[in-house]
């Protein structure tokens, strides 16, 4: 039996109509990798909260306790978890010092490198009472611990504005 070229295109645009619109079992590493991403979402959305709280050790909650944490900002390294909480102490809570104002991260996008590391990119956004809108781009390098979800590595940089 002979199929006709049009039946044959017929019966491919009704196959790849299916595998549109059937939709698919995710396997177990999508699974995982959207209740990873759900997690490091949380841990970020607790850090934009504590921030708009004026709540730096809250917010410091979501780094990795640790001397090894590194956080480059535009022309600056610090080094250690105690070293970017005395940083941020020294720049928001000093007498005199920048308001912390309210926080907003947009554009985030969250991409797995396994199932206990991720990268994290966005842009930050920070508005002060006086109208005042500081901002600029981060990158972050999470990584799993006994303790969740932590920031391990943060590249945040700040544009002039």
């Amino acid at each position: 039996m002979l199929i006709s070229r049009d039946r044959l295109v017929q019966f491919g645009c009704l196959i790849a109509l299916a595998s549109i619109l059937i939709p698919s079992r995710p396997s177990k590493a999508q699974v995982a990798d959207t209740k990873a991403q759900k997690a490091i979402q949380a841990v970020l959305d607790a850090q934009v909260l504590a921030w708009n709280h004026g709540d730096i050790e809250a917010f410091m909650a979501g780094y990795q306790r640790s001397p090894d944490l590194i956080y480059i900002g535009n022309d600056k390294v610090v080094r250690g978890w105690q070293g970017l909480l005395d940083s941020y102490r020294q720049r928001f809570k000093a007498p005199g010092g920048v308001e912390m104002g309210t926080l907003e991260l947009s554009e985030e996008a969250i991409i797995m490198l396994g199932k206990d590391a991720a990268v994290v990119w966005g842009k930050f956004t920070v508005s002060t009472v006086d109208g005042k809108r500081r901002g600029g781009l981060y990158t972050l390098a999470m990584h799993k611990l006994p303790e969740g979800w932590r920031t391990v590595y943060d590249r945040t940089s700040t544009a002039q504005q």
